[in-house]
């Protein structure tokens, strides 16, 4: 058996909270601002951005992502920018849930600001020369309430219905395509506990594997999580089982339940490559499931596998059969079996065509690098893409000044 891997530090560094938090210092003063920098610099889980207040103007931070907290110097004027921040009436997100807080930091003997502060909606008012440890209680709370207000991600699991159905080809470029457009947080897990290829696929040695995340699984926050996770430069995060220890593997693959919950709390969307197909102890992952893809391909062994797979998952799993989606791959119009002859067999699921590119394909393969980056103009590419905006349409940037403060 493998050993877990202790999720701890390099630094010397300690202080820690259970997610990333962003910060805004808006200092009137030099010394304001070089004190914060020295303080929040000994928390690894904060990232900040010290602004002039003096040089504040609402409409240049339109564009901007909305930080979770925005820390503010009382000085000359201060309450005026902020009033001008508040009232800003440019584009706004229509559907944003950050919750942005307003700290004011000033003179604690000074009734005056302090009135001011609470009038503008400040969720506390602390001392200048407040220490990282004075403000440990409210970036914890704060972090904990960010946690809390997180809707879990969504899941699509790849399942193929015959070997070499290709679910880890489609799996692992729809994952990177949702990567590359969205700019969120996109997970593929290979679930494959002999061989599992993804990782050659995209060219990646991981330092880490699944065993690793299940064995630390009650441990695991966003930051220890990520250190875990193998990075492709699409943004995409990946994890797999080791290859070396397949009954450990085993071992670890009845536990993915209780990693599961975790990984949907820190991942919009986590992909799942399941080519082995479908097994008892992966219940709890299609349970999960916001979305199942049983991939095949024009012959008669996949397309019966393919009934036989939907009519198990709806009376043995209980997934519910809207839940469940074909994807064609490989497509050719001329085959001896047809689409519609497809269409009749599974009545009333929806069906995904990709077209048949064996050359796009293993020319990806070979070279590690998924061609929906290599081969943007290829029909299989197009195909993918078009699959990918049905489970997470582009998200369109807009400005967000007008709802900055909850």
């Amino acid at each position: 058996m493998g050993e877990a891997v202790k999720l701890s530090r390099s630094d010397s560094n300690n202080i820690r909270i259970k997610t990333n938090l962003s910060i805004w210092v808006l200092y009137s003063s030099d010394a304001f601002k070089l004190h914060m920098m020295s303080e929040l610099s000994q928390c690894n889980s904060l990232n900040f951005e010290a602004i002039s207040l003096h040089g504040v103007v609402a409409d240049s931070f339109k564009h901007f992502t909305p930080p979770d907290l925005i820390f503010v110097e009382t000085g000359p004027n201060w309450a005026q920018k902020v009033v001008e921040l508040q009232n800003y009436d440019g584009p706004m997100i229509e559907d944003s849930e950050v919750s942005t807080s307003l700290i004011i930091f000033g003179d604690e003997g000074d009734n005056g600001a302090l009135k001011i502060a609470l009038r503008l909606g400040a969720t506390d008012f602390i001392s200048d020369q407040a220490t990282i440890l004075d403000l440990m209680p409210l970036l914890k709370n704060v972090a904990e309430e960010k946690i809390a207000a997180r809707k879990l991600g969504q899941l699509f699991v790849f399942i193929n219905t015959k070997g070499g159905s290709g679910a880890t080809t489609v799996a692992l470029n729809t994952a990177v395509e949702v990567a590359m457009q969205n700019r969120d947080k996109v997970l593929l897990l290979d679930l494959d506990i002999h061989f599992g290829v993804v990782m050659d696929y995209l060219n990646i040695n991981p330092a880490y594997s699944i065993n690793d995340a299940i064995a630390n699984a009650s441990d695991l926050d966003e930051i220890s999580l990520h250190a875990l996770v193998s990075k492709h430069p699409s943004g995409l995060h990946v994890l797999s089982f080791k290859h070396e220890n397949h009954n450990e593997n085993f071992d670890k693959a009845m536990q993915m339940g209780k990693l599961l919950p975790t990984l949907l709390e820190f991942y919009p969307y986590v992909f799942v490559d399941l080519s082995g197909g479908v097994d008892r102890m992966f219940a709890p992952i299609l349970s999960r499931a916001s979305k199942t893809f049983l991939v095949t391909q024009q012959n008669l062994v996949a397309v019966k596998n393919m009934s036989r797979i939907l009519k198990a998952m709806t009376f043995e799993y209980g997934i519910q059969r809207d839940q469940i989606e074909i994807i064609l791959n490989r497509y050719e119009k001329r085959q001896q079996i047809r689409l519609k002859d497809i269409e009749q067999t599974i009545s009333g699921v929806p069906i995904h065509v990709i077209p048949n590119d064996f050359k796009a394909a293993i020319e990806s393969a070979n070279l590690g690098k998924p061609f929906v980056e290599s081969r943007k103009g290829s029909s299989i590419t197009k195909s993918v893409v078009d699959l990918s905006q049905t489970l997470a349409p582009v998200k369109e940037k807009k400005g967000w000044l007008r709802r900055l403060f909850s």
